[in-house]
């Protein structure tokens, strides 16, 4: 912020040190949550493959775990692509 937006706001520079430590906070919270995401779309991923590997073609469920387990990639590419972007 500049000097003149400073004095046009009324902002210490102090409290523009804690409102970027807010946000950076705020960022590292949504960062860990979203990691959190991943892991369980993960176990839930491996779950659903070591199904398929049990009980294979004959299940009746079969097609619905590996259209899952296709929907879970999307969501964890589309999940790690925001966090790239926090």
């Amino acid at each position: 912020m500049s000097k003149p937006d400073k004095e046009y706001f009324n902002i210490s520079d102090q409290q523009i040190a804690e409102m970027e430590d807010g946000l950076d906070m705020d960022k590292m919270r949504a960062f860990d949550k979203h990691n959190e995401d991943v892991k369980i779309m993960e176990l839930t991923k491996t779950g659903l493959e070591l199904y398929i590997k049990r009980f294979g073609k004959e299940s009746n469920i079969y097609q619905q775990c590996k259209n899952l387990i296709v929907e879970l990639d999307n969501n964890i590419e589309h999940t790690e692509k925001y966090k790239d972007l926090l």
